[in-house]
Order: C-alpha cells, then sequence, then structure tokens
C-alpha cells in the first residue's frame, strides 16, 4: 500500500490540529526573558525555566489592559492557549491573562515607582556627589540594636580610631521607619557635623527592606546636602535607595571598608612618601653642593681680572687693525680720486685747445660747429683757442 506524502503546509495543519484538539487553555510558570514590542503594540517574549524555554505573545488589545511593567528577569504567570506560528513551525502560547509570581503586588510596586523617579532624574550618575576620602566623622543611620551596627562600628575602630562614628537611632523596618530614617539624614544635613551619612541594616525578605524603597525615603536621600551612603541587607539586595544615593555599598560592614580609610595604610604611605621626599631633597642638596663645587673650579679657570685683561689686550689689538685697515682704506681712495682726477682733465676739451686744437661757435647762437652742415658762406662765427676768442667770417666751405 502506498504511503502519502505530505506537504510541509500540511504537516504544520496537522501539528496544529493535534495541539487544539488535546492542549486545552494551561496557567504557566517562568521568568521572562528575549522582551520585545512592536511599534502596532503586540509583546513578544519567552518564558524559561533551567531546562527549557517557549515563545509567548500577547496581543496588542490584552497587552494594554496589563497594569504593571513587563521587564526582563520578571518572574510571572501567565494563562492561555497553545497555538502554532506555521510560517516557522513553532508553537508559542498565546497569552490571555498575566500575573506577577511571587510577591506581585510588592515588585509591580517597586517597579511603577523605580520608573517614575528614574524618568524625573533622581538616578541621574550627575546628580551624585563624592564621598570624602578621608573622613572625621561620619553619620550612620540605622537600628541601635541590630547586628549590622555592631559590625561596622567594629571595622570602623579597627581600621580607622581617629574617625568618630555618629549615630542615629532609627526604625530599620516596619509602617515608621522610613520617618525615622528621614529624620536622621535632616538631623545631619542641618547640623553639618559630618562628612557623609550611611544608611542601612542588614538582610531580610522584601517586606523587612521595604522601608528603603518608600517614596518619601528616597526623596529625602535626593534632597540631602551630604553625601549618602545606601548599605542595605545583602550583595544581591537591591532598593530604591541604593539607586538614588551617592554611592551604593552592598552591605552596612562593606560600606565602613570602602569608605573609612585604613590608617595603618595611610602611615604606610606617609612614611614612604617622607623617605621619597628625604631622598628627593638629599639628592637635590647633592647636586646643588656638586653644581657650587663646579662653579667655584670655573671661576678659579677663569678669573675675572685674567679675562678682563685679555679682553683690553685684545681690544688694542682691534683697535690697532682698525687704524691700519683705515689708512688703506684712504690711500685707496685718495689713488682712486686722483686716478678720476686725471681721467677728467684729459677728456676736458679746453685742455686739448692748447693742443692747438679750437672750437667753432655760431654767432649769436653759441651752437658748437661740428659739421660743414652747421654753417654756409657769409656767416659770422665765433672760434675759441686755448688763450680766447675771436670773430671770423666763412668765405668758402669745402668738402
Amino acid at each position: 500500500m502506498e504511503e502519502k506524502i505530505y506537504s510541509v503546509s500540511e504537516i504544520s495543519r496537522e501539528i496544529k490540529r493535534v495541539i487544539d484538539q488535546f492542549i486545552p487553555p494551561l496557567w504557566v510558570e517562568g521568568e521572562i526573558s528575549n522582551y520585545s514590542a512592536s511599534r502596532a503594540g503586540h509583546i513578544y517574549f519567552s518564558l524559561k525555566d533551567d531546562m527549557s524555554l517557549i515563545n509567548c505573545v500577547i496581543w496588542r488589545n490584552i497587552a494594554g489592559s496589563i497594569p504593571f511593567h513587563l521587564t526582563g528577569g520578571m518572574r510571572v504567570i501567565v494563562r492561555g492557549e497553545i497555538i502554532t506560528y506555521a510560517a516557522q513551525s513553532q508553537y508559542q502560547i498565546n497569552v490571555k491573562e498575566i500575573r506577577v509570581a511571587g510577591m506581585g503586588s510588592l515588585f509591580m510596586a517597586f517597579e511603577a515607582l523605580k520608573m517614575k523617579l528614574s524618568d524625573e532624574g533622581l538616578f541621574d550618575q550627575e546628580r551624585k556627589k563624592p564621598i570624602a576620602p578621608f573622613p572625621r566623622r561620619v553619620g550612620v543611620v540605622t537600628s541601635i540594636t541590630g547586628a549590622a551596627i555592631r559590625d561596622m562600628l567594629q571595622i570602623s575602630e579597627r581600621r580607622n580610631p581617629s574617625v568618630e562614628m555618629v549615630l542615629f537611632p532609627a526604625q530599620v523596618q516596619g509602617e515608621k521607619a522610613a520617618d525615622t530614617i528621614i529624620k536622621g539624614i535632616e538631623a545631619f544635613n542641618r547640623l553639618k557635623n559630618v562628612d557623609f551619612i550611611i544608611i542601612g541594616r542588614g538582610g531580610g525578605s522584601i517586606e523587612d527592606l521595604w522601608a528603603f524603597n518608600e517614596e518619601k525615603l528616597v526623596r529625602a536621600i535626593a534632597a540631602s546636602d551630604l553625601p549618602v551612603i545606601s548599605a542595605v541587607g545583602h550583595e544581591v539586595d537591591f532598593t530604591l535607595s541604593d539607586f538614588v544615593a551617592d554611592f551604593r555599598a552592598p552591605t552596612p560592614s562593606a560600606a565602613v571598608e570602602l569608605t573609612i580609610p585604613d590608617r595603618d595604610a595611610i602611615l604606610n604611605k606617609i612614611g614612604t612618601l617622607g623617605k621619597s621626599i628625604v631622598q628627593y631633597l638629599d639628592g637635590n642638596i647633592s647636586k646643588t653642593k656638586q653644581y657650587i663645587a663646579n662653579l667655584k673650579s670655573r671661576i678659579m679657570l677663569n678669573n675675572p681680572e685674567d679675562v678682563i685683561q685679555q679682553k683690553y689686550q685684545r681690544l688694542d689689538e682691534l683697535d690697532n687693525r682698525l687704524s691700519h685697515a683705515t689708512r688703506q682704506l684712504i690711500q685707496q681712495y685718495r689713488l682712486r680720486l686722483s686716478h678720476f682726477i686725471d681721467t677728467i682733465h684729459a677728456l676736458n676739451p679746453r685742455a686739448v685747445l692748447k693742443r692747438g686744437y679750437s672750437i667753432v661757435y655760431t654767432i649769436p647762437y653759441k651752437n658748437v660747429v661740428q659739421s660743414i652742415k652747421k654753417t654756409a658762406p657769409g656767416e659770422k662765427i665765433e672760434i675759441e683757442v686755448a688763450d680766447g676768442r675771436f670773430d671770423a667770417t666763412v668765405d668758402n666751405i669745402h668738402k
């Protein structure tokens, strides 16, 4: 009997039929991952546990009615039906209802207030105030009977006994806890008698730590003129006070370890710096002594009196050379001048007249007659000879 050959689409439809027929709507708990929201308003994410992962979709008409903000890592319980996405042969949960798993109401309140305060800029890094690196007095707002304050005082005493820890007793759990912590912050800000404030307590449940999530306490920390360090619970615990504080310490003990400088380390550093300064000064003194010794040697080798005498002698030599050069130059110019005078005399037309030559001028314009073309028979002319002039008349012209 010939076996039926299915198309891909037929297989996808068969799987969908089986799932729709045999798997009714159900509740599923898991952790949100791969969260994304489309511009159309649909929400896509995956639910995962330690072993597996399943995709989920919340259509826009359901997504708009969710009373809290979904984020990656949130643990939720969803109710929906298993559907198939034939285009990629995947199955997913079509979510109809969603709840926060575990401490649902507290988690939703925490996330909602966190988003609100973050949007106001209370958690911005630019608002953080620097913590004094070498404090003299530190304000601590915590329970006077808790283990946290005992640990903090012991660590502070061990690290640096000269730093004074000023305690403001406060409730750190219960309805009035946030109010008493706020009073401590306000008291230290009013007195201005400490370098910074540490608020905190030891670990506990989310309900135990809830005072540090209250909005009024968060705003009091933000309004503090003095830097505030939040040290609440264990390292894995996070409160809204941690986000708004100027510095977050993982535990109350760590807050002291991180902010109170170790006295021995400071003394060692001072000793090291002192030795460095002494070595530096000794080196500079040795260099200065050597420099002075070199100057003395140079002065002895270059006696100022000898130098001045040599300069005088050199000046006399230059003066003699200048006088000699000046005389030679004057003699050269005299010879050149005499040569120019002889040349001028030789070229003087009247000097030629003494050798029997004459110069003929027209009358009355006194123009020199240089050619027979410049005169004519019968014209009066003037003839200059070496010792005078006389007039004449042109009788004939001969070429």
